[in-house]
């Protein structure tokens, strides 16, 4: 019995030296986002020399939030946008003070669960798309899933610049 007061401690401080049995082997990139490239009407990249603003309009249960995602960044000939947790995401790509676009992607979000230290990581299918067309000439849909693997998911054409 004198010896039951002594192995108590040195039992929980053996326990505490023991390794866990799981290890976090969480991914470096735990976010998806989707992956716009930009393109001329020859499907030549294009990078813009003006600045380029991205902000992204989310509509849930009546409530409209704006969030600025890419400011005033020149040169951008791809563009890397977080979608958001409703069904349909929207983005207004404004070119000056006068002239700017809206994409519209309406997607099935589809959570993944690594694990208990990891979490759930959103993923998303996309089912449609849509943009207004004041300098876009189009956009096309070139892989429907998004997940934490950066790839290209939309093309965005541009008409071609006329050379003068």
């Amino acid at each position: 019995m004198r010896q039951l007061p002594i192995l108590i401690p040195l039992a929980a401080l053996l326990l505490c030296l023991l390794p866990a049995c799981e290890v976090e082997n969480c991914p470096p990139n735990a976010l998806s986002f989707a992956c716009f490239t930009l393109k001329d009407g020859n499907g030549k990249n294009v990078s813009f020399s003006t600045p380029l603003t991205v902000v992204g309009i989310e509509t849930a249960g009546g409530t409209t939030v704006c969030d600025t995602l890419i400011n005033q960044e020149s040169g951008a000939s791809r563009l890397s946008l977080p979608l958001s947790y409703a069904d349909e995401t929207r983005f207004v790509l404004r070119y000056s003070e006068t002239e700017a676009d809206t994409v519209t992607v309406r997607h099935r979000n589809i959570p993944h669960f690594l694990n208990i230290d990891c979490g759930t990581m959103m993923f998303h299918e996309v089912t449609h798309v849509s943009t207004t067309r004041h300098a876009i000439d189009s956009i096309v849909l070139t892989n429907p899933n998004i997940d934490n693997y950066e790839k290209e998911n939309f093309k965005i054409y541009f008409p071609p610049v006329s050379a003068e």
